[in-house]
């Protein structure tokens, strides 16, 4: 009886026991999803929704008038980019067609993501110069796989906040790497213009096969060119011509209404000389009088929507097909290219997002997402990498646009001329697609950069001359990687070189006491050079040494046979491991051959780092009078 109670007894109180850990087990779940679910409301505010999706702060304030401006700035807008990613797309080495398909799906997605609402995201001149050694590798898969990879990327670093990674390549190579762009574009479009035909996509190859090739020029392709070149230019500036004062005194011309029609003619004469030319070119084919290169049919309809394409067959030879997977393309377009196309395509966002922020601050980290979003959309069908324009921007800014709704009606005008009017850009000639491109990209040669930099901070032109040249004489990918290197080993070179001047030099009565016994003390006075050292920033270990041998120098200059050094550490916040050790040596050094140093001025931390970590005595920070010091 009482073993069976004592068993039952045992049971009762595991049973109890268990019952109670079960219920701090649920206890604890319970505290776990209420400091989840905490987190998650202080995370995921109505801010951050409004932030990540910033058409909702615009679209509950849209109303009629908006709607006509965008309409109005998105006919402009449409009118400029089908002949330029038509041309943008022969710079890439792509058909026609995938120009206009990059030129509509990006803007689409910037309606809902993109901030600043006069950007206009599409094919740009340098993307498509750097996208055409990988085209002619791989052809239009490739650019379709980088388009994706580029916006898997962006929109990686735009979630983890990591967009600062492209504050690390300056001004100088920036404009380095546009300018040789810019010529490196122009040089690819010269075959085109001269009616040419021989390989080479790069500077030095096109010019070279332009020489080796003048005697078969093609003089109408030639002059219809340089003609088609001379009308853009002219009609660029026919915006500005009514303040021209010849102008100005014309009552006839001060009227809003020719205002508005010159400004037209300047903002569509991309479109404008591509209309004549097709007309004039199809009335020459028709009449058999036709000389000139066309652009020959470009495929016609709508793009596909569907997957990139993550495997691919090349034809190796005649019998043999290689089939490629999506890791093996990767391997290909190597780590390079992979990483360069989303800085770069970033770099240029940004950079007009800030320019038309109107002084408010640039929300740089959406516009990243924005723009990976948007090449990923992209390559869904069958786009090349995208980026903001400033042609197209500059376009979209002055056409008074109210809302990113405007990419609506750029986007619906784009796929209307995909969906009717490729057959007619058959008579397209290629001297003028040739023209459209190269003034469109001239003004992208930044010369106006060097001599503003010439008088203010002349080292800053070696980053500029070497990433210019890098980019246009061996590609453009390690020119822009060699001038943003360079430029960092010089920022750091100068950065960590510390200037030491000298404060003061005068005589100085030196104190000494000694301690003769416990009771007595002795004083005595020495004559001795006190010379004072200004340290104009933080010690590091690439510069210590520059400041060791300032010291030096200063010692051997003097000649005198005891000298008070008095370092001046205000400006130092901070020193380094290796600094602190070369100090330390210094001051046993100094001390040895009867000479002092001394640190005046040094804040609490680095009193602390040199007394604690390198024993360097307290002695050796102390209050100087005007003409004795105390040691």
């Amino acid at each position: 009886m009482y073993g069976a109670g004592s068993e039952l007894s045992i049971v009762s109180r595991s049973t109890m026991s268990t019952w109670i850990s079960d219920s701090h087990f649920v206890e604890e779940i319970h505290k776990k999803r209420r400091r989840v679910c905490k987190r998650w409301r202080k995370t995921c505010t109505r801010d951050l929704l409004y932030r990540r999706l910033p058409f909702l702060s615009w679209i509950t304030k849209y109303d009629f008038s908006k709607l006509l401006s965008d309409a109005n700035a998105g006919m402009a807008v449409s009118l400029t980019a089908i002949p330029q990613t038509i041309g943008y797309a022969a710079v890439a080495g792509l058909p026609a067609q995938i120009g206009l398909y990059s030129a509509f799906m990006g803007p689409l997605m910037y309606i809902f993501f993109g901030t600043v609402r006069e950007i206009s995201v599409g094919p740009n001149s340098v993307l498509a110069l750097m996208i055409n050694s990988y085209v002619s590798e791989g052809g239009v898969a490739y650019a379709v796989i980088l388009a994706f990879l580029t916006g898997i990327i962006q929109l990686i670093i735009g979630l983890l906040n990591l967009g600062f990674i492209v504050d690390l390549i300056s001004a100088p190579v920036i404009s380095g790497f546009c300018s040789a762009a810019a010529l490196t574009a122009i040089a690819t479009q010269m075959k085109g213009l001269l009616g040419l035909k021989f390989q080479g996509s790069n500077f030095l190859g096109v010019w070279r096969g332009v020489f080796e090739n003048l005697s078969d020029i093609n003089y109408y392709d030639a002059g219809l060119g340089f003609l088609t070149i001379f009308l853009l230019l002219i009609m660029r500036k026919l915006n500005c011509m009514m303040n021209l004062e010849v102008f100005r005194d014309q009552a006839c011309l001060q009227n809003r209404w020719i205002s508005r029609v010159l400004w037209f003619l300047s903002s569509s004469r991309n479109a404008s000389v591509l209309i004549f030319s097709c007309l004039a070119a199809y009335l020459l084919e028709v009449n058999g009088l036709n000389q000139l290169t066309l652009s020959g049919d470009i495929e016609p309809g709508l793009p596909t929507f569907r997957l990139p394409p993550f495997q691919i067959e090349r034809q190796v030879d005649d019998d043999e097909t290689q089939i490629l997977n999506f890791s093996d393309i990767c391997a290909e377009i190597g780590a390079m290219g992979i990483a360069l196309f989303p800085l770069v395509s970033i770099l240029e966002q940004v950079a007009i997002a800030k320019t038309y922020s109107h002084g408010k601050s640039t929300d740089a980290t959406q516009e990243i997402i924005s723009l990976g979003i948007g090449n990923i959309a992209g390559s869904f069908v069958g786009a090349m990498p995208i980026s903001a324009s400033f042609g197209r921007s500059a376009v979209q800014a002055s056409s008074g646009v109210r809302t990113p709704m405007v990419n609506v009606f750029s986007s619906g005008v784009i796929l209307l001329a995909l969906g009717l009017l490729m057959p007619a850009f058959y008579y397209l000639p290629k001297a003028v697609l040739a023209a459209v491109v190269i003034s469109s990209v001239m003004f992208l040669v930044e010369y106006e950069e060097i001599k503003p930099m010439w008088k203010s901070r002349r080292i800053e032109l070696l980053p500029l001359v070497l990433t210019f040249f890098s980019c246009l004489l061996v590609n453009m990918e390690f020119g822009i990687i060699l001038g943003a290197g360079f430029h960092l080993l010089l920022l750091l070179h100068m950065g960590n070189k510390p200037k030491i001047s000298v404060g003061e030099i005068q005589a100085i009565n030196v104190i000494k006491t000694t301690s003769a016994d416990s009771t007595m003390v002795n004083t005595s006075t020495i004559e001795a050079k006190r010379i004072r050292l200004i340290c104009d920033r933080s010690l590091h270990f690439p510069g210590i040494e520059a400041f060791r041998h300032r010291i030096n120098e200063v010692i051997d200059d003097e000649g005198c046979e005891k000298l008070i050094i008095i370092a001046d550490m205000e400006r130092v916040l901070e020193v380094d491991y290796t600094s602190l050790k070369v100090l330390k040596c210094m001051h046993a050094d100094l001390q040895k051959r009867e000479h002092t140093l001394i640190f005046d001025k040094a804040n609490e931390v680095l009193q602390q780092h040199l007394t604690t970590a390198m024993d360097i005595p307290v002695s050796a920070f102390i209050q100087i009078t005007r003409h004795n010091i105390t040691v």
